[in-house]
C-alpha cells in the first residue's frame, strides 16, 4: 500500500524521509522542526507546544494546527 502524503492525517513510521516529507506538504500546521541525529529526536514546535515525534505517533493537520497524538501502547511500565 503507497503512502498518501497530501492526506491530513498521518501514522508515523520508522522512515524518516518520508515523516519530513509529510510535513514538508503541511507547512502551514507547524511552526518549526529540529533533527537531532545523535540521539535521533524528530522535535516539530506547533501552536500547542512542541512534540518529539516517534514511531506509532498520529498525526493530524486537519485544522490548521498540528495535533499530534503518541502511542503509548508500546511503552512498557516501570512498576
Amino acid at each position: 500500500m503507497s503512502k498518501d502524503f497530501q492526506a491530513d492525517t498521518y501514522i508515523v513510521d520508522d522512515n524518516l524521509a518520508d515523516i519530513l516529507h509529510w510535513l514538508s506538504l503541511h507547512q502551514d500546521c507547524y511552526d518549526s522542526f529540529h533533527y537531532d541525529a545523535l540521539s535521533q529526536t524528530l522535535t516539530v514546535e506547533h501552536a500547542n507546544g512542541a512534540d518529539v515525534i516517534r514511531g506509532g505517533d498520529y498525526l493530524n493537520a486537519k485544522y490548521g494546527i498540528l495535533i499530534t497524538a503518541h502511542n503509548f501502547a508500546g511503552a512498557r511500565s516501570k512498576e
